[in-house]
């Protein structure tokens, strides 16, 4: 692990080179506390000398976003990867997370260039009965405190689902997290559950005509731009993005 300072940019540039062992997390995680100590305008993490990446290197880092957007106030995680590793990113879902550039010139650029407004919020919740409703405010009083207004009802319908299936199926304690990353809201539920959600043709109960099963997925696919569950080490993830800007829907 390399730790370098630019302070004419106000960044921190954290370098991981070689293959993923496993303490590849440990290592990063403890890199990224000490570069994050100086409270840098963003943190940029360079895996372009990454050799081999494997699902490690992926927690490793979802574990560094974590520590980055738990200080006050944030700071924005940038990363950095060669082709290899950048795939296997996006394969993960963490481009709709975290902005994933290809080139150190490219990430350096776009900070340079632009301000744009980061931010993340977290939530801890049990697998309670008014976990839904307490989700869904939370979410609504973060959408419009960020002014994205026009969010406010996709962003309590994808979150109320999302909770639900956690207090129903998941039944651990989990987190809520909304972050906004460049022109994207990104929603997520984390719980101890590793098993995968899955869409299911909706079931309607004969003797409770009202209570239909199995429509939550869909709407979560209808309402968010794109949508996907990762495993953990502790469970899963379940995310969904909105973009804060007018976009064409990607399918």
């Amino acid at each position: 692990m390399g730790l370098r300072s630019d302070i004419e940019q106000g960044t921190v540039e954290v370098t991981v080179a070689g293959p993923c062992d496993g303490r590849v997390k440990t290592d990063l995680a403890t890199a990224v506390r000490k570069g994050l100590a100086e409270h840098p305008r963003a943190l940029l993490l360079n895996l372009t000398a990454v050799e081999q990446p494997n699902p490690a290197l992926v927690g490793a880092v979802l574990l560094a976003e974590r520590h980055s957007g738990s200080i006050q106030p944030p700071v924005p995680l940038v990363l950095v990867a060669s082709d290899a590793t950048w795939r296997k990113l996006v394969s993960a879902g963490l481009m709709t997370r975290i902005p994933i550039y290809t080139t150190m010139a490219a990430a350096q650029d776009a900070l340079s260039h632009r301000t744009p407004p980061f931010g993340r919020v977290r939530l801890d919740l049990q697998p309670e009965a008014m976990a839904p409703s307490t989700a869904r405010s939370f979410i609504g009083d973060t959408v419009l405190a960020w002014d994205l207004r026009a969010l406010l009802h996709p962003a309590r319908a994808i979150i109320s689902e999302l909770v639900t299936n956690a207090v129903q199926h998941a039944r651990t304690p989990f987190t809520v997290t909304a972050s906004r990353r460049w022109d994207l809201l990104h929603l997520a539920v984390e719980d101890g559950d590793p098993a995968l959600p899955r869409m299911i043709r909706p079931v309607q109960r004969e003797d409770v005509p009202l209570d239909v099963r199995g429509i939550g997925l869909g709407i979560v696919a209808r309402s968010a731009r794109a949508w996907g569950a990762t495993r953990t080490a502790a469970g899963k993830v379940i995310w969904a993005t909105l973009a804060t800007v007018p976009t064409q829907r990607r399918t």
